[in-house]
């Protein structure tokens, strides 16, 4: 899988970087989504794209945390399900 990233903009106005990771073997995604000066996840995005689970979060400091996944994550699924 060719590694993209790719900046899209959150309802919220933060820019967003994705970079999808690699293919999993259940058919969906590893992507890491990166707020520009502010927290990161890397998430594992099943087949349909409709459902993630968390594999890490850094805080804005760059250090690993359990930083709390924003709602528009779910809008940016979409929306990157949608290209």
């Amino acid at each position: 899988m060719p590694e993209q990233v790719q900046t899209v903009e959150a309802y919220t106005g933060d820019e967003v970087a994705v970079e999808p990771i690699k293919q999993l073997s259940n058919g969906g995604t590893r992507v890491e989504l990166d707020v520009v000066e502010g927290p990161r996840w890397r998430l594992d995005v099943n087949g349909t794209g409709n459902d993630y689970e968390v594999v890490t979060s850094w805080d804005a400091t760059g250090q690993l945390a359990d930083v709390d996944v924003p709602g528009w994550i779910d809008d940016i699924l979409v929306r990157l399900r949608q290209v």
